[in-house]
């Protein structure tokens, strides 16, 4: 790989954001905000339709930074964080995100590059797309290349 490139391209990223879009579009979710962050932590890729609500734009944004940060999907975090060994954890870190809508985005050899965060419909809606999208990643990933 190119040392002055970006692990996760951004055609990658886009096409990405492009599925997420149309998934929510074919579960007939609207209003939604998709972000994608690298491996470092840091914003490539953001869209959001014309009727998502403002506090989404923060929310995916916060979910991608969550699940990149932990390698971990928000909502598995959730479920360690309500009364388990990761109690209180979302008040670290500037503001962490318990709930399902973040999925760490691992390419066809199992590393981390970066991360999907969904705000905008219900946690399930956006969990549901999140998910799809880190499902299909892989293969993604590898047709950008």
């Amino acid at each position: 790989m190119n040392p002055l490139t970006a692990a996760l391209p951004l055609a990658a990223a886009r096409r990405t954001i492009d599925a997420a879009l149309a998934h929510a579009a074919s579960l007939q979710v609207a209003g939604i905000a998709v972000a994608i962050v690298d491996a470092g932590a840091n914003l490539l890729a953001f869209a959001r339709t014309d009727d998502c609500f403002l506090g989404a734009i923060d929310l995916a944004q916060r979910k991608a930074l969550t699940a990149v940060r932990f390698r971990a999907s928000t909502g598995a975090l959730g479920a360690l964080s309500r009364d388990g060994p990761l109690r209180g954890i979302e008040h670290s870190h500037g503001g962490l995100v318990t709930f399902g809508g973040g999925e760490p985005l691992v390419d066809g050899d199992g590393h981390c590059v970066g991360a999907i965060g969904i705000s905008g419909g219900s946690v399930d809606d956006d969990t549901a797309i999140a998910q799809h999208c880190r499902d299909r990643f892989p293969a993604t990933f590898h047709s950008t290349r």
